[in-house]
């Protein structure tokens, strides 16, 4: 990676976390992130790749820790200044640490060059020995590089299927998911057994995609009080997220929150429309993205 995307990831990753500080109302305990900070750098420190290939990435680390602890010894354990410059330490340790490990895999690939020269000088000696190294050479890098087509073009099938499979729709938001009201018995928050093949594909895509986090959305339609509807729709929402925990994936990837008859994507006059709004909707983030708020006509 050149040195200008590396210090466009920084400036990224500074700007994420000044939003991120913005928002959060409760700032969190600077002791717990200063900690990590310390392990960060620390882990940094103890590869001697980022010391060879990464040494500025590093001493923005230990000056961003050196900020970090001075501002917690200064004011509080809670202070936010001190846990601000605590997850930038982290933030930036991490990348000094990917820097190295991107220019220490180049440096690794030229070595293997120059060994492969070495030894094609070599067997130009002989000519019969020449020959099938060439060829040897070809059919390696041939199967190589039909390896790699293959396990490419095999995700992608396996993405696309997955995603069919689902019915699932590219929006601002994210990939969007709709499970019916028919997993659930009418007033019921239990899955049904139908549900368990939706819910493993779901999982299955979100293994394969751990930058992905996934927020579920339940919904119901006009019929019956406000209040139970908003806890209808959230238990099933619950319901589904614990599902998809169940399968594997970290909890702190997986969101649930109920919408009650808010968001209709039908009227309610009739009860085919009622059925359309009776629903669970399974957002995926675009990458790493945060999910965006809904909003009035938005999906």
């Amino acid at each position: 990676m050149k040195r200008k995307s590396m210090k466009s990831l920084i400036a990224v990753a500074l700007v994420c976390a000044v939003l991120g500080l913005a928002a959060c109302e409760t700032a969190p305990d600077s002791s717990a992130v200063l900690d990590q900070a310390r392990s960060a750098v620390a882990q940094a420190e103890s590869d001697p790749n980022v010391t060879r290939y990464a040494p500025t990435e590093l001493d923005r680390a230990r000056k961003l820790l050196i900020n970090a602890e001075g501002a917690a010894k200064e004011k509080s354990a809670k202070d936010p200044t001190a846990a601000h410059y605590a997850y930038l330490t982290t933030q930036v340790a991490r990348i000094a640490q990917q820097r190295a490990q991107e220019q220490a895999a180049t440096a690794r690939m030229k070595d293997g060059e120059t060994e492969r020269q070495k030894i094609l000088l070599t067997t130009r000696e002989n000519e019969t020995d020449r020959a099938l190294a060439q060829a040897q050479s070809a059919r390696a890098d041939a199967q190589s590089a039909r390896g790699d087509a293959l396990q490419s073009q095999a995700e992608s099938e396996r993405m696309a299927a997955q995603l069919e499979n689902l019915q699932a729709s590219q929006t601002p938001r994210g990939i969007v998911l709709t499970l019916d009201d028919v997993l659930f018995d009418t007033g019921n928050a239990q899955l049904k057994p139908g549900a368990r093949r939706s819910l493993d594909q779901i999982a299955a895509f979100l293994d394969e995609n751990p930058e992905r986090r996934v927020q579920v959305e339940g919904f119901t339609d006009s019929q019956g009080a406000n209040d139970y509807n908003l806890d209808l729709s959230q238990s099933r929402a619950d319901a589904v997220a614990v599902a998809i925990i169940q399968r594997g994936i970290n909890a702190e990837r997986v969101r649930a929150l109920g919408y009650g008859e808010e968001f209709p994507v039908a009227g309610n006059a009739d009860a085919g429309s009622r059925q359309l709004n009776r629903r669970v909707e399974i957002i995926v983030s675009n990458s790493d993205a945060a999910i965006p708020g809904r909003s009035a006509g938005a999906p």
